[in-house]
């Protein structure tokens, strides 16, 4: 009968610990989860955003054509939004790229306004961007264990 006993208290042992642990494994996935989503949706917006203000950049500044660029790139929170997620879910260094990457972009965006650009001019302005991007698409991968890689966001035939 203690044998039964024991063996009854050993399987209700074992059910508790496998749920407390399956619940903390679940927790861990989530959370990894929540941050891989939040790089994700940050990495889009960046590409949308450029887009934005390229089209701004190399806009005339006297047209409607600027005016409604400016505009639709202000009216635009998604990149707010998705920036949040990565201070609220990121790792310290992958918020800090993410900050560089903000600081970056809102310079080139401020920049596009203030004058018009060539072409060649503009490839050699988005280069601090496009290097804060790279910086943080290695922090995110060495975050998440992934192999560096050597990548190129703007190859110079895009305009």
């Amino acid at each position: 009968m203690s044998t039964a006993v024991i063996a009854a208290i050993a399987g209700i042992l074992g059910i508790i610990i496998g749920r407390l642990w399956d619940t903390r494994s679940e927790s861990t996935r989530w959370r990894r989860d929540q941050k891989v989503a939040s790089y994700q949706r940050f990495a889009e917006q960046f590409q949308s955003v450029y887009e934005g203000i390229r089209s701004v950049a190399l806009a005339d500044p006297g047209t409607d054509n600027f005016q409604k660029a400016v505009e639709e790139a202000r009216r635009d929170r998604a990149w707010d939004c998705a920036l949040t997620a990565v201070w609220l879910h990121g790792s310290p260094a992958v918020v800090a790229a993410a900050n560089s990457l903000d600081k970056s972009i809102t310079k080139l965006f401020y920049d596009a306004q203030e004058r018009v650009f060539l072409v060649e001019d503009w490839h050699r302005e988005r280069l601090h961007s496009q290097d804060a991007f790279i910086q943080f698409v290695n922090a995110v991968r060495e975050e998440l264990a992934l192999a560096p890689v050597d990548f190129n966001p703007f190859p110079q035939a895009s305009t």
